[in-house]
C-alpha cells in the first residue's frame, strides 16, 4: 500500500481577524507587536510558528502573519541579521525555505 502524498500547500503569509485567536494571556492577536511570534494550535487551521508582519483596519482588526522558523544565527546574510542574533528566535521564511528579515514597524 502506498502512502498518500502530503498535498497540504505551503503558506507564506496569512491575514486573519485579530479577534479570531485567543492568546494564553487571554488577549487576542491585537496584543502582539510587529515582529512578535506566536505558535498557533492545529484547531486554528494555521498550525505552526508565525510572526506578526502588519496590522490593518481602523482598530487593528486584521493581522498579517508570516510563516516563521526558529533560528539562532540570523546573520547568515547581512540583510537578515537582527538584534537577537546568537539566541534562539523566530524569523520569517519564504516558501523556498530562505530566511527573510524580521518585520519592523515603519
Amino acid at each position: 500500500m502506498r502512502n498518500k502524498p502530503d498535498t497540504t500547500p505551503l503558506i507564506g503569509a496569512i491575514t486573519i481577524e485579530t479577534s479570531s485567536v485567543e492568546l494564553d494571556n487571554g488577549e487576542n492577536l491585537r496584543d502582539l507587536a510587529i515582529g512578535d511570534s506566536v505558535e498557533l494550535r492545529p484547531d486554528t487551521g494555521h498550525e505552526g510558528l508565525w510572526i506578526a508582519a502588519k496590522f490593518s483596519g481602523q482598530h487593528q482588526d486584521w493581522i498579517t502573519l508570516q510563516h516563521a522558523q526558529q533560528v539562532q544565527n540570523c546573520s547568515v546574510a547581512p540583510e537578515t541579521a537582527c538584534q537577537f542574533n546568537g539566541s534562539w528566535h523566530a524569523h520569517p521564511f519564504d516558501l523556498d525555505g530562505n530566511i527573510r528579515p524580521r518585520p519592523t514597524t515603519p
